[in-house]
């Protein structure tokens, strides 16, 4: 594919072009993330949550399992599904992608073991997987190369409408009963069989092809794909950066929730508006929700990704990819390193800023790799990435937090191997006792015993790993360009 910026048209002028299918479409995926987000802000608290607290009591090594298992099965299975949506139609696969959904998030709501709890995951990713390639295949083929980076702009706006809204709702009910959280997503989804079944144009059925082709054949042309070495070497780069992403949506709000004292954003909320309750509130010490503040990510590209990726429509697709990586990362050490709330809100706004600029590039530059036959396909495996970065890097990242960074296995290593207390008294208390242990025996109170386990086991390391990482793929895509403009100069000398 050859690395130019599209035609230049008018923001106006370009939000005309689309047609209506590209907004039913995207209709549809804002109420799908509003229920997929709103079950993924608040998971990874209710795993680690005690079970005296409502929550599943696991440790962040098991939300590692759960949600890398989650990942794969969701990000590597488009790959097949992608296939099969664009020979056997876009709307069955809806249809079986939110029935299969709808199942694992009721099931969330009242399964509490091990086992069943990750049928559950697995049943999500099922469906996700299933709905991914026929929604992104049609936006894929509403836009064209003079309106496609304002179009998938557009796209992961209402994508973060989604975002935005469902961990309101959901933070607010998981405060009553978990249970209710997981039952609205359930609810939720279901509102998309209407548009699917009565207004969603199906533009598989529109493309020449070949109607005699079979399962076989069709597996074989998924396998094919794997040929395109441009494509591949993107992917990969894109799969070490994903992995540094999905952590602030998966780690950061546990992070938040351990190690940031967030009552400044109350204080300040109580300061410009002179509520009384809100003061009270932040002298009885009350935190922000994790979830909210993370949320600040959603918030901020509903604002300005339009904006945004109006101006880098203006550039290539590689070179706005690569800014973007490195904002990210310089927001994703702010709000990993901070230790109250407005900084952490201040990084995840800044981390924001590079989303926007690199993700729905990301998915541009996929659409336009692929050929008309091939779209589904194409953004099928445009979800490796996210198969590394979210499912090895939950492996990888909750065996980390726990050994380097979670407040209370820190807490227990503490009293165990430098305050020398018996092994098996420690094991043996609740999660919620650990710290208040800790500040007896140190003879302070649980702030100061937090305080000094930030300063002698700095957690905030976590973060500094991840976006050296998240540099590295950045000096990946630097070279990745470089290559592609070699190429065209080869290809150019040849014609």
């Amino acid at each position: 594919m050859s690395e130019s910026a599209p035609v230049n048209m008018s923001l106006p002028q370009q939000l005309a072009s689309f047609p209506r299918a590209f907004w039913v479409a995207n209709c549809m995926e804002m109420i799908e993330r509003l229920a997929f987000f709103g079950v993924r802000a608040i998971g990874a608290l209710y795993i680690v949550a005690a079970a005296e607290q409502g929550g599943l009591g696991f440790s962040n090594t098991d939300k590692g399992v759960f949600f890398a298992v989650w990942a794969f099965i969701q990000c590597l299975l488009p790959m097949f599904t992608g296939g099969f949506s664009d020979r056997y139609g876009y709307r069955l696969s809806l249809v079986i992608a939110f029935t299969i959904n709808i199942t694992g998030y009721a099931m969330m709501a009242y399964c509490h073991s091990w086992g069943l709890f990750m049928l559950a995951c697995c049943l999500i990713g099922t469906g996700t997987a299933i709905f991914k390639p026929p929604l992104h295949g049609t936006i894929a083929h509403c836009v064209t190369e003079s309106n496609s980076s304002v179009g998938w702009g557009m796209f992961y706006m209402v994508v973060n409408i989604g975002g935005f809204v469902g961990p309101i709702f959901a933070g607010a009910l998981r405060l009553i009963e978990w249970r209710y959280a997981f039952l609205l997503s359930a609810a939720v989804m279901s509102l998309n069989y209407i548009p699917t079944l009565f207004l969603l144009k199906d533009y598989s059925k529109e493309v020449d092809r070949d109607k005699s082709k079979g399962m076989g054949q069709v597996l074989k042309e998924t396998f094919q794909t794997l040929a395109d070495a441009k494509f591949m070497v993107f992917l990969a780069i894109f799969s070490g950066f994903w992995l540094m992403f999905m952590q602030l949506f998966d780690s950061l709000p546990v992070y938040i929730d351990q190690w940031v004292n967030s009552s400044d954003i109350i204080a300040t909320a109580a300061s410009v508006t002179g509520n009384e309750t809100l003061a009270g509130l932040v002298d009885q010490g009350t935190q922000v929700n994790p979830e909210w503040i993370v949320n600040v990510d959603a918030g901020s590209i509903v604002l300005l990704v339009l904006l945004i990726t109006y101006i880098s429509g203006k550039f290539a697709p590689v070179k706005a990819m690569i800014v973007g990586m490195i904002i990210a990362c310089v927001g994703l050490i702010m709000a990993g390193t901070a230790t109250s709330g407005w900084p952490c809100v201040l990084g995840i706004f800044i981390f924001a800023i590079g989303e926007m600029a690199c993700s729905p590039k990301f998915s541009e530059y996929v659409g336009l790799m692929a050929t008309p036959e091939k779209k589904a396909l194409y953004m099928g495996y445009s979800n490796i990435p996210f198969a590394v970065g979210w499912g090895v890097g939950n492996l990888a990242s909750g065996i980390s937090y726990d050994r380097f960074s979670d407040k209370f296995e820190l807490a227990k290593h503490h009293l165990i191997q430098v305050l020398h207390m018996p092994a098996a008294e420690i094991e043996a208390l609740k999660k919620t006792e650990i710290m208040p242990a800790l500040a007896e025996k140190l003879a302070v109170d649980v702030s100061t015993a937090q305080d000094m386990l930030r300063q002698t086991y700095h957690p905030e390391y976590f973060w500094w790993v991840l976006a050296g990482l998240g540099f590295l793929c950045t000096l990946g895509m630097v070279g990745y360009h470089f290559w592609l403009k070699a190429d065209a100069k080869r290809r150019a000398a040849l014609a």
